[in-house]
């Protein structure tokens, strides 16, 4: 149930990312350029990727985080 949890929170928080970073992009654009830059569909890109790594980084970290058993 938490990998399910931790895969929402990273989907909004890689929505929320995306949507900064494009507005940050398309202003620097704007002020360099003179026209809008960007990438199309950032903020789903980064959602993805955000969704499809925080589950595998979850379990990584809670595979480090179990105390040894002495041998």
């Amino acid at each position: 149930m938490r990998s399910a949890g931790v895969t929402v929170l990273a989907i909004v928080g890689g929505l929320l990312a995306g949507l900064v970073l494009s507005e940050i992009i398309g202003i620097v654009g704007m002020l360099v350029f003179g026209a809008a830059a960007g990438f199309k569909f950032l903020p789903v890109y980064l959602a993805i990727a955000c969704g499809i790594a925080a589950p595998l980084l979850y379990r990584r970290s809670r595979r480090r985080s179990r105390p040894q058993r002495p041998r």
